[in-house]
Order: structure tokens, then C-alpha cells, then sequence
């Protein structure tokens, strides 16, 4: 199961490049102890050295549903520190499959092709990311 791995969409249909594919299954394959009786996986993507202060790397969390032959996707949420005197973690952008919508909070919810053309950018700078080896990666499953 894990070489031919299947992700797929529903409801909303985006761009998604193989190298992120290939990023996730990566994380997927990791021994986290996603038996076959979890039916989701939440992949969270972290920066150690990401603050308020100081900025860097978004942290990114993204769910997949269980499919027969792999995984589906329901959200990915990027986050960063809003607020000036006392900053917090919030959405910075949110997209859901299963619901249908794509939001970056200064724009509000986006049209299908905004919407991709903002994913199409998210995901080359996370790719890039990835390869720098910017991001701890946690593995929570669901059963």
C-alpha cells in the first residue's frame, strides 16, 4: 500500500503538484504508528525556531481521511502570529475539501481559481521549505 498510495480530492479540486504528494507520503511512510484501523491522519508541520518576535515558518497542519486505497484530503490550515501587543497563534489561510472553500484572512473567502492560484503558490514555498528541512513533523492518527 505504501508505494502506490493514492491521494485524492473531493468537493473542492485544486492544483497539487507531485513533489507535494511526495512530501506527504514521506511523512505518511514515517513509523508513527498509523495502523489500518485510523481512519485520518493529522500531519503538523513546525518551525522550532518560529515566533512573534523573531518570525520564520509558518506552521501548517494538514488532515487526511482514510480512502480503500489511500488518502483523501479534508484541510490544510496555515497559521502565524497575528496581534501586536499580545500576539497568538491564528489562520492566516484555510482550505477545506469537503466543505469547498479556500479563505486567507485578508481576503476572505476566494473563487475556485484565486483560491488555486493562491494553493499553487502556498505549495511551492512549502516545497521549498520541506527541502530546506525547516519543519519537525508530528504525526497525530485518528481511529
Amino acid at each position: 500500500m505504501k508505494n502506490k498510495m493514492a491521494f485524492k480530492q473531493s468537493g473542492l479540486s485544486l492544483p497539487i503538484s507531485q513533489a507535494f504528494i511526495t512530501i506527504l507520503k514521506s511523512v505518511i511512510s514515517l513509523p508513527s504508528k498509523i495502523e489500518v484501523n485510523h481512519h485520518a491522519v493529522i500531519l503538523n508541520f513546525r518551525d522550532p525556531q518560529y515566533t512573534a518576535e523573531s518570525g520564520g515558518f509558518h506552521p501548517v497542519e494538514i488532515r487526511l481521511i482514510r480512502c480503500n486505497d489511500g488518502w483523501q484530503f479534508d484541510y490544510l490550515t496555515d497559521f502565524s502570529f497575528m496581534g501586536a501587543v499580545w500576539p497568538e497563534l491564528e489562520k492566516e489561510m484555510d482550505i477545506s475539501w469537503s466543505q469547498e472553500y479556500v479563505w486567507h484572512y485578508l481576503m476572505g473567502d476566494l473563487d475556485p481559481e484565486e483560491g488555486g492560484a493562491l494553493f499553487e503558490l502556498w505549495q511551492r514555498n512549502f516545497i521549498r521549505y520541506w527541502k530546506m528541512k525547516i519543519y519537525t513533523v508530528f504525526v497525530q492518527s485518528e481511529c
